[in-house]
Formats: C-alpha cells, structure tokens, sequence
C-alpha cells in the first residue's frame, strides 16, 4: 500500500483520536440532575465522587432523593430517598430544597425545609453508609421562608444556619443550632447576626469552613426593610461568637429572593451573590473589589453557584432569567488564580428546569462540574 494511501486511511483515527483529547480536557463536565429532580445541591468527596440531593414531586410538599456519580461513572447511581417521612420537604423555588455537607469521616450530613407546618429537618447517614437515619425537626415557628445550610468542620461540629421570625423583614435574625457530637443532638438555637441587621425573608442562605476552621454565612440582611445588601457572618471560635460585615449594599423596598454561595480553597474564601439583576464573586479579604461575568445579560443573572479547585481556579455557574421561579438559561465562567475571565462558554442555551438552580463543584483533581 503506497503511503499516501496508508495517510488517508489514518487520518479518520487520528481525527477521533485528537477529539477525545479535546473532550477529555474540557474543562467543565456538565451533568444534569436524574428526571424529573430540581434545586440540586452537591458535594466531593476525597475520592472525587459527587454526592448529590434534589428535589421531585409536587413543591410545597415533595421529597428528597440522593445519588452519586464516581468519576469515570455515565450515570448516577440508583435514585434513595432522604427524608423518612414523605413530602415533607418543600421545593417551590430557587431558595428551597436541601443542602448537605460531608464529614471528615465522609458521613453525610443533610439539612431542608418544610413549610405548612413550618420545620427545618436533619437527617445524616447511618453508621453503615446503607442509608439514612429517621429525620428530626431542629427548629420550628413563625416565618420560615427558605431552606437552611449545613457545614461539618474537621472535629466532626455540625453547624446549621438559618433565618426566621414574624412581623417585618427588619426584625428577623439569623439563627444558629451547633451539635457538637456529630450531629446525635443539637444544642439550643441562638440568634448570631447584628439585631439591627434583619434579614431578607425569602433570600437564601449559604455557609462554608476554611482549612483553618473559620465559619463563614452568606446572607441577606434588610435593616429598616430597605437596605437588602449581602453579608458575610464568619466566626473564629467554632460558632461561640460572629463579626458580621456588609459584602455589597443594595437599596430595595422588597425581597429581590436571590440566592448566595460560598466556596473555599487556598486562596481562602470565595462569595458569590447578585446585586440588581448582576451576578458578584470577590474573596474574603476584598470583598470590596467584586468581578462579574464578562457582557451584558439581556435577562437578570441570578441564582450564581461558586466553586475554587486546588490550583486556585473559579468556576462560577448561575442563570439568566426573566423572574424568579424562571431557571433562565445555564452559563458559566472561569476566572484563574489571580482572578482574571478565562474560558467561557454559554452551554448551548441549555435551559434549567423551572424553579431550579446550578450547582458548581470541583474534583480533587482540578477539574469543574455543574449540575443543573
């Protein structure tokens, strides 16, 4: 065969050859929540597997399911209900659902909402990791509006957060219920932010731990039931006090229900949260410079999803919509290590479910994915 011919011939392989490299390397696996699932919320574990819970079933009162997906895996694994009790977790909309948190013994900690009665919910893994335990209402009362967030620090602390209370916005506070056993018992809830402070009643939640211990919340405030900026709470002491600072003000007459995320890496923490229908990140520390996404969206960016891998890279995941039960259109961004826009990709006008929202991760081994 002359060499010309034996070219051609190889020139098929090496064109499939070079396009499994390309998809190998893309640097965003885009995954999608099981049929019918909603309002996802994820996290890694050291061995790269993503641990996820959704929402489906019907909004005020649907249920939670878990899966996980183990890298090279094409599908998630068999679909397991959370909550011991059917349709008591609420999924209206993008401020709902669960959150949920991996110990440092790789236990899952999970924590959600029911609205009519209002009650937030824990359960965690059982000792076997074959399932999950009975849930128990943590707290319960007036005004609970959106679902709660959950972190696990090293010594195995559960730290759960929320916001509540009757009357006006400005009156509410956010409450913080530790459980220094691993979650076996919770010790009594405490108010942790500013008094003057309030908070936004249908704007949500989200918190984080450093290497170093440090507890972060991200959240909403509405003192005189008008100045609706972000805040950040962090805390030093395992939850015994809080500083609470002003990420970004935002001057509004009523509740914009958006949303916040926190990611952590060695470049310390990262907060995203939206301001007027923009999406913002900027790091602890300078939280004073905030970026957005390169362009103009023709719709309100919202709902952002934040994620920091180990080489100090940013993956910032939300959605462009008209309101706020819309899921708008999936987009992301990654900034690297000093913060510049890098890579961007408008995910080919993918559409995220009604009431839903992304969820950016990172893999131990450096690589982003989202979940929508």
């Amino acid at each position: 065969m002359r060499q010309a011919d034996v070219a051609r011939r190889s020139l098929p392989v090496l064109a499939v050859l070079l396009l499994a490299a390309c998809l190998s390397a893309q640097p965003v696996e885009i995954l999608r929540v099981p049929a019918g699932g909603r309002l996802p919320h994820a996290a890694v574990g050291a061995d790269g597997t993503v641990h996820l819970v959704y929402v489906v079933g019907n909004g005020p009162l649907g249920d939670l399911m878990y899966v996980t997906r183990a890298p090279g895996q094409r599908e998630w694994s068999r679909p397991e209900r959370v909550n011991s009790m059917p349709r008591t977790v609420t999924g209206i909309g993008p401020v709902d659902g669960a959150q949920l948190a991996l110990g440092p013994d790789g236990r899952l900690h999970v924590a959600w909402m029911r609205i009519a009665p209002p009650t937030f919910f824990y359960t965690r893994s059982n000792e076997a990791g074959s399932g999950f335990e009975e849930q128990f209402g943590v707290a319960s009362g007036d005004g609970i509006e959106v679902g709660p967030a959950i972190v696990v620090d090293i010594a195995n602390n559960v730290y759960l957060f929320w916001h509540a209370g009757g009357g006006e916005d400005a009156t509410r506070a956010v409450y913080l219920a530790v459980s220094r056993d691993g979650g076996a018992v919770f010790e009594l809830v405490r108010p942790v932010n500013a008094e003057v402070e309030g908070a936004c009643a249908c704007c949500g939640v989200a918190a984080a731990i450093d290497d170093d211990g440090a507890i972060y919340l991200s959240y909403r405030g509405a003192r005189e039931n008008i100045n609706r900026g972000q805040r950040l709470l962090t805390s030093h002491d395992k939850g015994v006090s809080f500083a609470d600072e002003l990420i970004q003000p935002w001057r509004v007459g009523a509740c914009p229900v958006a949303t916040t995320s926190l990611s952590t890496g060695q470049s310390g923490l990262t907060v995203a949260w939206e301001t007027e229908g923009q999406i913002q990140i900027a790091r602890a520390g300078a939280l004073d410079t905030p970026q957005s996404p390169p362009g103009k969206a023709a719709l309100r960016r919202k709902n952002p999803s934040v994620a920091v891998n180990d080489r100090g890279e940013t993956l910032l995941a939300w959605g462009d919509g008209s309101g706020f039960r819309s899921g708008g259109t999936l987009h992301w961004q990654i900034f690297d290590a000093a913060g510049r826009p890098t890579i961007t990709r408008d995910a080919d006008g993918e559409t995220i479910p009604e009431n839903s929202v992304p969820v950016a991760l990172a893999r131990p081994d450096g690589r982003f994915v989202v979940i929508y």
